[in-house]
């Protein structure tokens, strides 16, 4: 969002840009915003998302729309999501977890929004500088009635998508391990142990580029954080969890059997949708219906890469 110059706070990228689509934006190194969600509290079972209403002097003042503004120098768009709502709405940091990311490119211009989760109860908004009329807790049903800043209410659709899906990756250790000839089945617990510990340090890194495509799961997204589930079976049980936002879950027989009724019961608790990480026919052919697949060497070629 665009501001009066502020003593000390100036950053060369506040500036507007003129962009190829015709249109000024705001922020020379492109801009950012927070679409925080939250799914606690909402008492018919719809989440929340945190809006702004843009202050009446600013670009296209009295709409609603998201905390966020230009990425500063030396930060990435990411970074900026977070510190834009931390400075205009007392958003802190630790308030959410990432799931999405998309981006507007332009070529000139883009903007990055990033979709985050509540960590507990949701955080109070308060406006901490001039450019927030209003803050609040909107569900997601009303958010389509408010009078939105023009580019938010053109994404809204897919962002809204991206606030209601919960896209989850179930990975079938042992395919993927052995799908690359790299001496594994000499050490099928360390190989699985580098498996969990690359799906675990993906998750870490905010880079969008460690993140797995939005594609894979049939969403409008340039990068996902999904739940993440892991079977293991035989010597690959020996595996050590590594620190990291995933579930492992040891088969004590077959690994084929423990997946098929592992998706069911992750469908049952909402995941929407779930990806299934394994080349086996065999097993392709249990799944439910709903459950999209992925081959082994994608998702190890992409956690490289990140």
């Amino acid at each position: 969002m665009s501001l009066p110059p502020r003593a000390g706070h100036r950053d060369p990228n506040d500036a507007w840009v003129d962009c190829a689509c015709g249109r000024r934006h705001w922020g020379l190194a492109g801009a950012a915003g927070l679409l925080l969600v939250d799914g606690s509290t909402a008492p018919d079972g719809e989440p929340r998302v945190a809006l702004q209403l843009r202050a009446a002097w600013s670009h296209h003042g009295g709409t609603w729309g998201l905390p966020g503004g230009a990425v500063q120098t030396g930060e990435d768009a990411l970074t900026a999501a977070w510190r834009e709502a931390r400075e205009e709405a007392a958003i802190p940091p630790d308030a959410g977890a990432p799931a999405a990311v998309r981006v507007l490119d332009h070529g000139t211009w883009r903007y990055t929004t990033l979709v985050a989760r509540v960590h507990g109860p949701a955080p109070e908004l308060h406006p901490l500088d001039g450019e927030s009329a209003d803050l609040r807790w909107v569900p997601v049903d009303e958010v389509a009635g408010l009078d939105l800043l023009p580019a938010f209410g053109e994404a809204w659709p897919a962002l809204r998508r991206l606030v209601e899906a919960r896209p989850t990756l179930l990975v079938d250790a042992a395919n993927v391990v052995g799908a690359r000839p790299d001496g594994w089945w000499r050490d099928r617990a360390g190989a699985t142990e580098r498996l969990l510990t690359s799906l675990a340090g993906g998750r870490r890194e905010l880079a969008a580029g460690a993140w797995l495509p939005g594609a894979w799961f049939d969403l409008d997204a340039d990068g996902v954080r999904p739940d993440v589930h892991v079977v293991t079976e035989g010597q690959g049980n020996a595996a050590a969890p590594p620190d990291g936002e995933l579930t492992v879950h040891r088969a004590p027989g077959s690994g084929d059997d423990a997946i098929v009724a592992l998706a069911g019961r992750l469908l049952e608790a909402g995941a929407d949708p779930l990806l299934v990480a394994t080349a086996d026919r065999g097993l392709r052919a249990r799944l439910p219906a709903t459950a999209r697949t992925l081959g082994p060497g994608a998702l190890r070629e992409t956690l490289e890469r990140g």
